[in-house]
C-alpha cells in the first residue's frame, strides 16, 4: 500500500485534560476545531450498529488483509503500510468548539498525537481508528486538527464510501487494529481512504455491487397476483405430472427389487433386499436409477456380501451390464434390469440411508404438497446442471432436505421441527447429543439424548455441569432418556402450491444466509457452523440421522457455488414477474443484462465533457470506461479532500453532490435501470391478461446457455471429471519391483539409520526440552494458579520426535481430575495474558475456536515452538504406547523416522492441509510392523490375562496397553 499522507492543512493539536498531544516539527498554524454536534454520536451508532454481525464480524475468509493460514482464524496480519507512525499512545479527544458551516453536518469527534506536518496538497490519508468506549470512535488524521470546511470535506468523502458500502468501524477489529473502514459488500476491512479508492477499483467489489443491485431489484419485486398463482400452482404440478414416477413406475420398481432378491436370496438365504431412495420417497423421475440395499447377518462382512452378489448377478440372464465399484465411499454393484430396463445400484450394510430415506418416505406420504415441490426443485436443478455430484455439484437428496427445511422455516411453517427448547435439558449448542433414532408408528420420529463423552465440548465451557437431575442420573447409568415427536402440524396450513414454489425460491435466494448457518431439518433455531467446526463457505447440509456428514461436501468450488446463486436469482425473477404464454417478458426481464452506469458515473461522464474531454465511446473496452469513471471519482474524492482553503475546487464539488431528492438506488450507488424502462416494463406486465398468465421450466431461462464449472471430485481442481482425472490412483500401473539385492538392502539399512540419527534429539536436547517445561510450569505456578500441573506428550515424548519438533504441552490443575467443571476458554484465555508477561517467551497466540483450545508460543532461547491445552490426557495415554512400541524393538523407531521424512519431503505430513498428521503416519508403520509375517512388533491393547480386557477409560475411551516391558520378553 502507498504511504499514507495527510490531504488537509496541519493546525496544531490544542491541549485537553485528557492528555497532550506534541509534534516533533514546528507547527505553521493554529485553529479552533468546531464542537461535535449533539447528535453525532447516536446517528453514527445506529448507522453502524445497524449492521449485522457478520458485517461487522469475520466475516468471510476472502479479505483485502488475507490470513497466513485459512485454517486458524485470526493468525494472519494485515501488511502495514510504509512509513505508519506505530506509537498510538496519546490519542486525546478533543471536542470541537464551533458549528459546521455548508448544510449543518455534523461533524465528528478528533484525536491527535504526535506526528509530522504534511502540506495541503499531499494525497489522501490514512486515519487511525479511535478507542473511546461506548461512543463514535474518533477522527485520527495524522497531522492535528481539522478545520469545519476540511471536516465537512472529509464527511462528505466518507459518505460517498458509504454509497459503495464502505463504513467507518465503531471499533476497532481485534484482528485488525489499525483498519478503520469495513466494506461491508465484501466482508474486507479497508486502512484508510486510499485503501478504500484501491478496494472500489477491484473486480470482485464491482460484482458484487452488480449483485446487490439485482438483490434490490429482487427485494422491491411486487407481490404476485391470483391469476399468477394459478399458473404457478399449474406448472408446479405439470412438472410433477410429466416427470416423476407413477403409482405404476413405483409398482415396476418394486417388482425388480423382488426378482432381484429372488436370484440373490438362492444363494445367500440369511439376506434381504429393501428398496431405498428417491424411488421409495417417490421424489424419483422417471429416469432415476432403482437404489437397492442387502442386509446381512452379522457373521457376515460388507465386503463379502457385495463380492458374493456381483458374481450372483453376473452369471444371472435378468440383469445386464453388471459392474462394480468398490474404491467409492460406498461401495455399490451396478447392473440393469433386462425387463425393465432400469439402472439398479446395489450397496449392503447402508442403514444410515435407510433411515434417511425412511423419514423423507413418511413425510412425503403425509404431506401432498411436497413431492410436487422437491419434484419441481428438482428438475429446476436438473436444467442448472447442479444435481451432479461427480461433477462438482450437490447429490439430489440434499435438495429434498433443502424443500424440508424451507417448509419447517417459513413464517407459517407447513412441516413442524423436531428438537426445541420444550425438551427437558435442550441446548441448541449441544443438538448434537440429540439423536433421531427412526420412524415410530408412521406418525412420529423418534429421538434420544445421548450425553457426549467427559471433555468433549468444552472448549468453550459447554461441559461445566448443572445440578445432578433425575434424567442426568439415568444417562449416566446408561439409559439415555427418549422421545418421539410428530411428523406433521396438529393444525395443516393452506397454502396454495404455487406460492410455496415461490416462497422456496426467494427463501434460498434473499432470505437464508448459506454461507452462514446449516441447514438442518431437526430443530428451528439457526445452526451456526462454529458448533460443527464446518468451514463457513459454501453449502452445508446435515443429514438428519449422520450429524457428522454435510451431504454437500461435493460442493467444493467456490465458482460452482456462485454459479448456484445466480441461479436463484435468475429463477425467482423469472417466477416472481408475470410471464405470458410467448415468453416475451421472460426474454425482456432476464436477458436484459447488460448494466448502466450509476449517476454518479454519468455525472462525472458529464464533467469531463465540460472540460474539454471526449466521453468514453460506447464500443470501447468495459474495463477502460470502468478506469477512467474511476480515475474522475477519484480525482472528485481528492477535490473534496484539498484543504487549500483559498480555492473554490471544493465548494464546486460540494455543489455537484447527488441531492437528497436523488432516489435511494443512487444514493447508494447501485447501478439501476432508468425510471422511464422500470415504468415499461411494469406497464407490459400489468398488460398481461389473467388467461394469458403461463410458466415454463426452461433451461435457457434459467442459465441463459451458460453451464457450471466442471470440478473432479479427486483432485478437487476445475476444467475435468474424475474419469479423466490425472491423479486417480486406479489409472496407476504399478510394475513388477525387481528382486532386492544384498547390496540394494544394506543402502535402505543405512537410509533409515540416517534418518533417525541425523533428526533424533539427543539425549541433552530432551533435557532440554524438561527444563523449559520445568521452567513454565514455576512461571505459571507463580503468576496464574498454584495448582497448575504441566506435562509434555506428543513427539516430544512418543519416541519419534525431530530436534525441531513442537513442544505439545499438557495442563492440569490439582484436584480436577477432568475439564468438566473447568470454563477452558477463560483459562486459556486467561493463561495467555499471563504468559505474554514472560520475557523468555514470544507470539502468544490463544486460539480459542479449535476442538481442543490451545495457546501457542515460541520459546526465544531455543527457538521452538510450542503449544498448551487443558486435559489432553487422552493424547498422553496415546503417547505413552508410542513410546513403549519404540521401546520394543529398534527397528519400529528406524522406520518411523523414515516415514516421516518421507512424508515431510512429498509434503503430506500436514492435517490442516487435508493430508495426515506425523501421528497418523506412525500409526501406519506400527500397523505394518504388527500385520507382516512374521509380525515385528505384538498388539498391547491384546495382551491380558483372562478373557476380558482391564478397562482404562480416558474421555470415554478405553485407553489400556500392556506396558511391562520385561514381562513381555517373557511372554513371547
Amino acid at each position: 500500500m502507498e504511504d499514507p499522507k495527510s490531504p488537509v492543512k496541519v493546525v496544531k493539536p490544542s491541549r485537553s485534560s485528557g492528555g497532550k498531544a506534541s509534534s516533533s516539527k514546528p507547527q505553521r498554524e493554529s485553529a479552533k476545531v468546531p464542537s461535535r454536534s449533539k447528535d453525532a454520536v447516536p446517528r453514527v451508532k445506529e448507522e453502524i450498529q445497524g449492521s449485522s454481525p457478520q458485517e461487522l464480524g469475520k466475516g468471510k475468509p476472502r479479505r483485502l488483509t488475507g490470513r497466513t493460514n485459512s485454517g486458524e482464524r485470526g493468525k494472519g496480519k494485515p501488511q502495514p503500510s510504509e512509513g505508519r507512525q506505530q506509537s498510538q499512545e496519546n490519542k486525546t479527544p478533543v471536542r470541537n468548539s464551533g458549528p459546521v458551516k455548508d448544510g449543518g453536518a455534523a461533524p465528528l469527534e478528533i484525536s491527535t498525537h504526535d506526528n509530522t506536518i504534511t502540506t495541503a496538497k499531499d494525497s489522501i490519508t490514512g486515519v487511525e481508528a479511535g478507542r473511546q468506549r461506548g461512543e463514535v470512535t474518533a477522527e485520527v488524521v495524522e497531522g492535528g486538527n481539522l478545520t469545519s470546511d476540511q471536516q465537512l470535506g472529509l464527511k462528505q468523502a466518507e459518505e460517498r464510501l458509504q454509497r459503495d458500502y464502505i463504513h467507518r468501524l465503531l471499533k476497532p477489529s481485534p484482528e485488525y487494529p489499525n483498519f478503520q473502514y469495513l466494506c461491508k459488500l465484501c466482508s474486507v476491512h479497508v486502512e484508510n481512504i486510499q485503501g478504500a479508492h484501491k478496494h472500489i477499483k477491484e473486480k470482485r467489489h464491482k460484482k458484487n455491487i452488480m449483485e446487490k443491485q439485482e438483490e434490490n431489484e429482487l427485494r422491491s419485486l411486487p407481490a404476485p397476483s391470483p391469476a399468477q398463482l394459478r399458473a404457478l400452482d399449474s406448472v408446479v404440478l405439470e412438472v410433477a405430472e410429466t416427470h416423476g414416477i407413477s403409482d405404476e413406475d413405483f409398482a415396476f420398481r418394486q417388482a425388480v427389487v423382488l426378482r432381484m432378491e429372488g436370484n440373490i436370496r438362492k444363494q445367500l438365504t440369511a439376506c434381504s433386499l429393501h428398496l431405498y431412495g428417491s424411488c421409495l420417497t417417490r421424489f424419483a423421475f422417471k429416469t432415476s436409477d432403482v437404489n437397492i440395499d442387502v442386509s446381512y447377518p452379522s457373521t457376515m462382512t460388507q465386503p463379502d456380501v457385495l463380492i458374493k452378489v456381483l458374481e450372483i448377478l453376473k452369471n444371472s440372464v435378468e440383469f445386464a451390464e453388471v459392474e462394480s465399484d468398490f474404491h467409492a465411499k460406498v461401495p455399490v454393484v451396478f447392473c440393469r434390469d433386462v425387463a425393465s430396463g432400469l439402472m439398479c445400484k446395489v450397496s449392503a450394510g447402508n442403514d444410515v440411508a435407510c433411515l434417511t430415506t425412511n423419514h423423507l418416505a413418511a413425510l412425503a406420504r403425509l404431506e401432498p404438497r411436497l413431492v410436487p415441490l422437491v419434484l419441481a426443485f428438482r428438475h429446476w436443478a436438473n436444467l442448472c446442471h447442479i444435481d451432479c455430484q461427480a461433477e462438482g455439484g450437490i447429490p439430489s437428496y440434499s435438495l429434498s432436505l433443502m424443500v424440508i427445511f424451507f417448509l419447517q422455516q417459513r413464517a407459517k411453517p407447513i412441516l413442524p421441527v423436531y428438537l426445541g427448547h420444550w425438551i427437558k435439558g435442550f441446548d441448541v449448542k449441544r443438538v448434537d447429543e440429540f439423536h433421531l433414532t427412526g420412524m415410530e408408528s408412521d406418525l412420529f420420529v423418534g429421538w434420544e439424548h445421548r450425553p457426549a463423552p467427559a471433555g468433549e465440548g468444552r472448549g468453550d465451557g459447554r461441559a461445566r455441569p448443572e445440578p445432578k437431575t433425575q434424567t442426568e442420573k439415568k444417562e449416566k447409568k446408561g439409559e439415555y432418556v427418549k422421545g418421539k415427536a410428530r411428523l406433521t402440524l396438529k393444525q395443516p396450513v393452506s397454502v396454495s402450491l404455487g406460492q410455496l414454489w415461490l416462497e422456496l425460491l426467494r427463501f434460498y435466494t434473499l432470505e437464508f444466509a448459506l454461507e452462514e448457518h446449516i441447514i438442518s431439518i431437526r430443530l428451528k433455531e439457526l445452526l451456526p457452523r462454529e458448533l460443527k467446526n464446518w468451514p463457513r463457505r459454501r453449502l452445508a447440509i446435515e443429514d438428519p440421522f449422520a450429524l457428522k456428514r454435510n451431504v454437500a461436501r461435493s460442493l467444493n468450488s467456490q465458482m460452482v457455488f456462485e454459479y448456484i446463486q445466480e441461479r436463484f436469482r435468475t429463477a425467482y425473477k423469472y417466477f416472481a414477474c408475470p410471464q405470458s404464454r410467448n415468453g416475451a417478458n421472460a426474454r425482456h426481464s432476464l436477458l436484459r443484462k447488460k448494466p448502466r452506469r450509476s449517476r454518479t458515473a454519468q455525472s462525472s461522464s458529464l464533467d469531463r465533457k465540460k472540460s474539454g474531454e471526449e466521453d468514453t465511446d460506447s464500443s470501447e473496452d468495459e474495463d477502460e470506461r470502468d478506469m477512467e469513471e474511476e480515475e474522475s471519482l477519484r480525482a472528485r474524492f481528492n477535490e473534496l479532500l484539498a484543504s487549500d482553503a483559498g480555492t473554490d475546487t471544493r465548494s464546486e464539488s460540494v455543489s455537484q453532490e447527488p441531492s437528497a431528492a436523488e432516489s435511494p438506488s443512487a444514493l447508494n450507488g447501485l447501478l439501476m435501470d432508468s425510471e422511464e424502462e422500470k415504468d415499461q416494463e411494469m406497464e407490459k406486465q400489468d398488460s398481461i391478461a389473467p388467461e394469458d398468465m403461463h410458466y415454463i421450466f426452461d433451461r435457457m431461462i434459467f442459465t441463459g446457455g451458460k453451464p457450471p464449472t466442471v470440478v473432479c471430485s479427486i483432485c478437487k481442481r476445475d476444467g475435468h471429471l474424475k474419469d479423466d482425472c490425472p491423479e486417480d490412483f486406479k489409472k496407476v500401473e504399478l510394475k513388477p519391483l525387481p528382486p532386492m539385492s544384498e547390496h540394494f538392502r544394506e543402502i535402505l539399512d543405512g537410509l533409515c539409520l540416517l534418518c533417525y540419527r541425523e533428526l533424533a534429539p539427543s539425549l541433552i536436547e530432551q533435557q532440554k526440552r524438561e527444563q523449559i517445561l520445568g521452567s513454565l510450569e514455576r512461571f505459571i505456578r507463580k503468576e496464574y494458579n498454584d495448582k497448575a500441573q504441566l506435562c509434555l506428550f506428543g513427539s516430544s515424548k512418543n519416541g519419534f520426535g525431530f530436534r525441531d519438533s513442537d513442544l505439545d504441552i499438557c495442563m492440569t490443575l490439582e484436584g480436577h481430575d477432568t475439564a468438566e467443571k473447568l470454563n477452558c476458554k477463560e483459562i486459556i484465555e486467561g493463561l495467555a495474558k499471563v504468559l505474554k508477561k514472560h520475557t523468555g517467551l514470544r507470539n502468544i497466540l490463544p486460539i480459542t475456536t479449535a476442538k481442543v483450545p490451545i495457546v501457542k508460543f515460541e520459546h526465544r532461547q531455543s527457538g521452538l515452538e510450542g503449544d498448551i491445552s487443558l486435559y489432553n490426557t487422552l493424547a498422553q495415554h496415546n503417547t505413552r504406547m508410542l513410546a513403549t512400541y519404540a521401546a520394543i524393538d529398534p527397528r519400529v523407531q528406524y522406520l518411523g523416522y523414515t516415514m516421516k521424512v518421507f512424508a515431510k519431503r512429498c509434503d503430506i505430513g500436514d492435517a490442516s492441509r487435508g493430508s495426515l498428521s506425523s501421528y497418523a503416519y506412525i500409526l501406519m508403520v506400527l500397523y505394518f510392523l504388527q500385520q507382516r509375517q512374521p509380525p515385528v512388533i505384538p498388539v498391547l491393547q491384546e495382551i491380558f490375562d483372562g478373557n476380558t480386557a482391564p478397562q482404562r477409560m480416558v474421555d470415554g475411551w478405553n485407553a489400556f496397553f500392556f506396558n511391562d516391558l520385561n514381562e513381555l520378553v517373557s511372554r513371547q
